[in-house]
């Protein structure tokens, strides 16, 4: 029963344009539809991982939050240093409550007049600074977010290339079990084997139709994955596939140029494609997002601190008012004159009677956010170096699994499989001997698949954790 893919677009003109896509499997079909008119458009779109990539950097929405918020953030700076806007008062001033007159008493009067208070020195200065700091935390953070959307379309990526890989890899074995099948049905049709043979071959055909059909649904989720990271319809993911960079960088094709760095059991493949783990760690420590918003959070705190320990210097609000006075009054010939207008001028400074409680507490909690801050960066920058060499790790051991691959397991794998195939047909053989060698070489070009995938995945988080591409 071999395994045959294929597909097919129909397009409907109704209220929407749509594609229906089928993907057989023997007998079993999946049925994708791509909403609405965007179908054609996909269609046209590259789907290679660059593409990719560059298209969900540009749609991603929670990209496209951080950057608003990164921009709202740097709005917000200028503001911060900004004194406080003057105050216009306007009122009436000793009017007597008797009569409400504004002419019968001398201090009678229309009164405007304005104020304004001016903080401390260096309080806006250091207010801006935070302001400035806080906009630079969340450009780290949109930063951050940049990686991990990359990260996270790549790595749905290369599981999708596994799964086209896997398929490939059962489409072949498939063959191998048509051609394993026929041969039982020979043997049984001469009398030289039996039908429990045939039956068994047969039935490791729909174990391997039902895998391929999980991988098909898996694969189906993956795509609604990407679509997510898109904020848009899945794309047309027609076959994945691991860039040849990526291929060459993992393990040699050619087998006898394989080396590995030692001759003793367990060792790994030499000449690694990735830098140093010193420098490696050395450069996340400097560059991660992680750390950079740690170290800029460290320098908020300090300055917030500084702003704390001037927070009982009084801020000075001056206040000049204009009285008009209405009416007369005698004068020093004992003649009436107008009541002259008057001019006040007023400055006022705050009394800082709950500094203990109040300007001093807020200086304490600051130093405390300053050593925690500290301590946080320290455990941050542990953290970073542990996990850049847990994925070092991860990396060398799956170039070292595909170069065992390479060099022994699968070549070994076709040639137990092929002899088996040769005495099994020549009559020799025994089924169950090709079973297992099939059953094997599937697992070691399965595994093959899986762990240059799982090389890839590493090294897509190993660069979003360093914040630059890791290869040399």
């Amino acid at each position: 029963m071999k395994i045959r893919m294929r597909a097919c677009a129909l397009n409907f003109n109704a209220y929407h344009r749509f594609v229906i896509r089928v993907v057989c499997c023997g007998s079993i079909a999946a049925v994708l539809i791509v909403y609405p008119a965007e179908a054609r458009a996909q269609e046209s779109e590259a789907t290679s991982l660059d593409s990719l990539v560059a298209r969900t950097i540009a749609a991603n929405p929670d990209l496209a939050a951080a950057e608003n918020r990164a921009t709202a953030m740097r709005a917000r700076v200028a503001p911060a240093g900004a004194r406080p806007d003057p105050m216009l008062m306007a009122g009436l001033v000793n009017v007597p409550v008797n009569n409400f007159s504004l002419s019968d008493e001398d201090m009678t009067m229309k009164m405007i007049g304005v104020s304004q208070t001016i903080p401390y020195p260096g309080k806006l200065r250091l207010a801006r600074r935070i302001a400035e700091l806080e906009a630079d935390e969340q450009s780290i953070v949109t930063d951050s977010v940049r990686l991990a959307v990359i990260r996270d379309v790549k790595t749905a990526y290369y599981e999708a290339a596994y799964i086209d890989a896997a398929l490939g890899t059962a489409n072949r074995t498939d063959s191998l079990a048509s051609t394993v099948i026929k041969a039982a049905n020979l043997r049984y049709s001469a009398g030289r084997g039996v039908q429990q043979d045939v039956l068994r071959a047969t039935l490791e055909a729909t174990r391997l139709n039902d895998s391929a059909n999980e991988l098909i649904e898996r694969r189906r989720a993956l795509v609604e994955r990407i679509g997510s990271l898109l904020g848009a319809a899945p794309p047309l993911l027609e076959t994945a596939t691991i860039p040849s960079t990526l291929v060459h960088a993992a393990v040699d094709a050619n087998p006898s140029t394989i080396r590995f760095s030692s001759q003793t059991l367990g060792a790994p493949v030499a000449n690694g494609p990735l830098l140093p783990l010193d420098q490696l760690q050395a450069l996340a420590v400097k560059q991660s997002p992680q750390i950079r918003r740690q170290i800029v959070m460290n320098t908020i705190a300090t300055t917030q601190l500084e702003l704390a320990r001037r927070e009982h210097l009084p801020d000075v609000e001056f206040s000049l008012q204009y009285g008009q006075r209405s009416g007369t009054m005698t004068g020093a010939d004992n003649r009436s004159v107008a009541r002259p207008d008057m001019v006040s001028f007023i400055v006022s400074l705050p009394i800082p009677l709950q500094r203990a409680t109040k300007q001093s507490a807020l200086v304490r909690a600051a130093e405390a956010d300053v050593v925690t801050g500290d301590s946080e960066r320290r455990a941050s920058e542990a953290l970073v170096r542990s996990e850049v060499a847990r994925l070092y790790s991860d990396v060398s051991r799956a170039r070292t699994q595909l170069a065992l691959y390479v060099k022994a397991l699968v070549p070994q794998a076709r040639a137990s499989l092929a002899a088996s195939v040769n005495a099994y047909q020549s009559g020799t053989g025994d089924l169950t001997v090709v079973l297992d060698t099939q059953r094997t070489l599937l697992d070691m070009e399965v595994g093959y698949d899986r762990s240059l995938t799982d090389f890839a995945q590493k090294v897509a988080e190993l660069d979003s954790m360093v914040g630059q591409e890791t290869l040399r």
